[in-house]
């Protein structure tokens, strides 16, 4: 009865006649009221296992989820189906909040998104525990383990959640989680007795190829004229996605790049050219790809070996979403080794993590006992600078001290443009005509900003004023080397958010047995990727031993299945007469060096 009604809203809403995998199963334990957890590779339509049951229910379904841009995209794709969606995004007055939370009650709304970290605000949670809500799904729910390579303390709160919504069932999802992270769910949610489906994590249409050359620009250009269609390309940093997607343009491979650099108008027309498949490679950070919907990605390269297994499976899991046949490279040579090596080496030194914590907060005027829910922005270099450290250790010294759960490392936003007004009216009457009525029409619509900075919408006023966004704010800039008002552009920053109060020296140490299992942790995913880059069993069995699953059959496909131990010698030196180096011949016949005669 439950799956019949259950297809029925599949049809309505999808167009689809029937499930698939799992997906039936999961959707009949969450129906039937029992807390479920359901573990689905990427591609593998987790989403729908929470929204069928909850247009099933009669109430509210509440979403958690970690990205702002994956929680849009759902949000959107319910909207356009006809389905009344909220997504709770930006600041909330008590007076907003109230008007949200009645919308909710009275606008028959079936979904309402946000972010964990709006549960530790005491209103918001009075509000949540007298909605009508049928269930509460946690999306990216790996998330909440400190075993996890994604921990974010934020999802801590949902216990929060849960100790106030205990009769809601819960249903928890995710991509994939080792054992000890699946255990770590169970316990931090608070259901322990839930039915967990787990589907097979291999994925037969991904052939997966991890290639070692020395020379990874060269294989890369060799390789991207022989890839079908559209794919991604993963490198770690900013300056890697521009200068890879420009050689390949010049080469005449177009492409664009995707980082969190970028304006936000910059990011939407660089991911329309692609999804709109105008360009063939998308050079991208590790973000991308979270939230977006294109189904028949060919391919995806990384050019550099990810940090851990569950990151790699992530971003290869966008490749072959539709079912086809799809190849994944992952390009690596000896100093992605030496890299992953030296992070096991360098364990943190816990004085100094301590000591940078304190400098922080003192620079920042943060006293002990207050900064709860305090917001920093600043740049990663200028910091690394004001405290003489390495970037790679200042970033350690940040992810450890949001590990402990201090503060919310948030990599990069987009700060909104403010304002603050700081002169006096009698100053105003001696200004232009023009800048008078702009000082006026502002403090109109923004009474407190004599007070505090406010944002400020430049496109509105802009029109008001009937100048262009960039001339209006050529004015305010003007105005505020005058001293009239403040004015703080947009802008892109790193950021941390204070999830709790700076705490007194002593308060502030990091036990002994924090700091072992946040090192353990962190050896255990690296030596995994190791394992998996120097492995010569098949690549998705190392996949399912790491995590955790009962190891099948070679699957035939993988780079070191398919593995060519004697190379034709009358192939090599054809070959090497049409000019092939060496490392073209290694990389193109799939065998080691050790394996070509010389």
């Amino acid at each position: 009865m439950i799956i019949n009604d259950a297809k029925k809203v599949l049809k309505q809403y999808w167009g689809y006649d029937d499930f698939r995998g799992l997906q039936a199963d999961i959707i009949r334990a969450a129906v039937s009221g029992v807390n479920t957890v359901g573990l689905l590779p990427t591609g593998g339509g987790k989403s729908i296992c929470y929204q069928i049951p909850g247009l099933l229910y009669p109430g509210l379904t509440i979403v958690i989820s970690p990205l702002v841009a994956l929680m849009e995209d759902q949000h959107n794709g319910l909207v356009d189906r006809g389905i009344k969606s909220y997504h709770f995004k930006g600041s909330y007055t008590p007076r907003k909040l109230d008007e949200a939370f009645r919308n909710l009650r009275y606008g028959n709304y079936k979904f309402a998104f946000f972010a964990p970290e709006r549960i530790s605000n005491p209103l918001f949670l009075e509000y949540l525990s007298h909605a009508d809500i049928s269930l509460l799904a946690i999306d990216e729910a790996h998330c909440i383990s400190q075993w996890g390579f994604d921990f974010r303390p934020s999802y801590l709160n949902v216990k929060l959640l849960r100790e106030t919504l205990l009769e809601v069932p819960v249903i928890a999802l995710t991509a994939s989680a080792t054992t000890r992270v699946k255990r770590d769910m169970l316990e931090q949610l608070m259901i322990a007795d839930a039915e967990v489906f787990e589907g097979s994590i291999r994925r037969p249409n991904l052939h997966l190829q991890a290639r070692f050359t020395p020379n990874k620009e060269r294989q890369l250009l060799r390789l991207i004229p022989t890839l079908p269609g559209t794919g991604i390309i993963y490198a770690k940093t900013r300056r890697t996605c521009e200068k890879l997607a420009q050689l390949l343009s010049e080469e005449g491979h177009p492409s664009s790049y995707y980082h969190a650099g970028l304006e936000d108008d910059q990011k939407s027309a660089h991911s329309k050219a692609w999804l709109n498949n105008q360009v063939k490679a998308m050079v991208a950070t590790t973000a991308f790809g979270m939230g977006i919907d294109k189904g028949d990605v060919k391919w995806v390269i990384h050019w550099d070996a990810p940090d851990t297994l569950e990151g790699y499976y992530q971003e290869v899991g966008r490749a072959g979403r539709d079912g086809s046949v799809s190849t994944t490279y992952l390009l690596f040579h000896q100093y992605d080794i030496a890299r992953l090596r030296k992070a096991i080496e360098e364990l943190p030194d816990v004085r100094a993590v301590e000591s940078f914590y304190n400098k922080f907060c003192s620079r920042e005027q943060i006293a002990y006992g207050s900064g709860e829910g305090h917001k920093v922005s600043f740049s990663i270099l200028e910091l690394a600078k004001k405290h003489q450290l390495p970037i790679a250790q200042l970033l350690s010294y940040i992810r450890l001290i949001q590990h402990r759960g201090l503060w919310q490392f948030i990599e990069s936003e987009r700060s909104v443009p403010k304002i603050k007004l700081t002169s006096q009216l009698h100053v105003w009457e001696r200004l232009p005509s023009k800048d008078y009525e702009l000082l006026i029409a502002m403090y109109r619509l923004y009474p407190h900003a004599t007070d505090d900075f406010v944002r400020i919408d430049l496109a509105r006023f802009a029109g008001m004023m009937q100048q262009t966004k960039a001339d209006f704010e050529k004015r305010l800039e003007l105005l505020h080397e005058k001293g009239i008002l403040e004015y703080a552009p947009e802008q892109s920053a790193s950021a941390l958010l204070f999830t709790q109060p700076r705490p007194g020296a002593k308060a502030l140490k990091f036990p002994a047995k924090f700091i072992d299992a946040w090192v353990k942790s962190k050896e255990e995913r690296t030596e995994g990727m190791l394992t998996f880059l120097e492995s010569e069993s098949c690549l998705f069995q190392e996949i399912e031993m790491y995590f955790g699953q009962v190891k099948g059959a070679p699957c035939g496909t993988c780079s070191n299945c398919t593995r060519n131990h004697y190379p034709d010698q009358t192939q090599v030196e054809r070959m090497q007469k049409e000019g092939a180096k060496l490392d073209d011949i290694w990389f193109d016949l799939n065998c080691s060096p050790d394996e070509l005669k010389s």
